[in-house]
């Protein structure tokens, strides 16, 4: 025996319809898995959009209690010298930057950023 759906109007004039309780649990998990997609495909967006850091560059900075330069430095491979050459900085300021002494204008963090191909968020101590 095939079960219709019944449609009814609640005394408020409110459309409603009946179904049986399998059915509206198998609506409720596939509303669920939707959700879960939506906000997948968000967090995939924000990572697109905002980058993400390499684990070893996070552990760099938990574990050697490097700053985030200087281990996303470590990580590209590169020496104070050639980072302050890709960046457009000088060596010293490079070095006063990575020991916490400065912090940079935002132009210097894009610099710096794009050098090390890592997003500006990430070169932030906090």
């Amino acid at each position: 025996m095939t079960y219709q759906p019944q449609h009814i109007t609640a005394p408020d004039g409110t459309p409603l319809v009946v179904i049986r309780r399998e059915d509206y649990e198998e609506l409720l998990r596939l509303s669920e898995d939707a959700r879960d997609t939506v906000d997948a495909g968000a967090i995939a967006a924000r990572i697109e959009q905002e980058g993400t850091v390499p684990a070893a560059v996070v552990n760099a900075m938990l574990d050697d209690g490097l700053t985030p330069v200087q281990a996303w430095r470590k990580y590209r491979g590169f020496s104070q010298a050639e980072l302050a050459h890709r960046a457009g900085l000088s060596q010293p300021f490079v070095a006063k930057i990575e020991k916490g002494e400065v912090y940079g204008r935002p132009a210097t963090r894009k610099a710096l950023a794009a050098a090390l191909d890592a997003p500006v968020w990430s070169l932030d101590e906090e």
